[in-house]
């Protein structure tokens, strides 16, 4: 895949910006949900209901139920081949204050989006209901075909003046499609898709710290009216972040969240 990014920076004449290019490519997972046919628990899904062990409930926001987001497979994420700290199994589940959308990453809104792992045995999970009564509480269930891509941190980049239109209306939409991206941009892993600055720099803002990376993106999910039946602001994109230290040590309770949109 690295030589079909160099093939196009030839093509578009980028030489110049080659080698910043190159070295700000980051291995990712590119998600492309499809209507869920599947029935099996504990596989991953953007949307439907999550399997939950016994004794676990929605979690809860200004007495609200949290809209389940999404769920992944440890061993399902493992398997397409980039490198990364995440346990080798277990059950990733996200939860957003998503019906109202008024939650956009400030810590002092915390209990507005929710991380949770499970990694006992998934013969025990059931499938829970959204126990709340908003219109909007659920999203469409959706399966997820998986993809190894690469990712582009793109705000890294200092783009010279003859290269503008060159990288920005020939070579990003050439990268987009050779890299395993589809029309929304869900993704796990690698660099996040930013959209009013980079997102980890916005997670150390909210953390009021300078450099308190490195970070993992543990999911990414697009605006997506047709699989998901969901926009985020204008167009927007939400995301759960987690430091590599609290990755280490499994402290999903300590993931960060940031909402942008256009």
């Amino acid at each position: 895949m690295i030589n079909q990014v160099k093939a196009l920076i030839q093509k578009h004449g980028l030489q110049g910006m080659e080698d910043q290019i190159l070295t700000h490519l980051h291995e990712c997972i590119y998600v492309q949900p499809t209507q869920s046919l599947s029935k099996s628990v504990g596989t991953s899904r953007l949307g439907g209901s999550p399997d939950l062990p016994p004794g676990w409930t929605y979690p809860v926001y200004r007495e609200e139920p949290l809209v389940f987001i999404g769920q992944l497979n440890l061993e399902e994420i493992q398997r397409i081949g980039v490198a990364n700290e995440l346990a080798q199994r277990g059950l990733l589940y996200f939860f957003y204050e998503a019906a109202e959308q008024s939650v956009y990453g400030e810590l002092k809104d915390r209990d507005g989006w929710r991380v949770l792992f499970f990694d006992g045995d998934f013969s025990i999970l059931q499938t829970a209901s959204y126990p709340g009564t908003h219109p909007h509480g659920t999203l469409p269930a959706n399966d997820l075909h998986l993809r190894k891509g690469l990712s582009l941190h793109t705000d890294a980049i200092k783009v010279p003046d003859k290269f503008w239109e060159s990288y920005y209306d020939e070579f990003l939409p050439d990268f987009s499609t050779i890299n395993g991206s589809y029309d929304c941009n869900h993704q796990i892993l690698g660099h996040p898709y930013n959209i009013q600055g980079d997102v980890f720099e916005e997670i150390d803002y909210f953390r009021d710290v300078k450099s308190g990376g490195p970070y993992t993106l543990l999911l990414q999910v697009d605006t997506d009216e047709t699989n998901l039946n969901i926009m985020w602001g204008d167009v927007g994109t939400i995301y759960f972040v987690i430091a590599n230290d609290d990755l280490r040590e499994g402290s999903f309770e300590h993931t960060y969240f940031s909402y942008q949109c256009c």
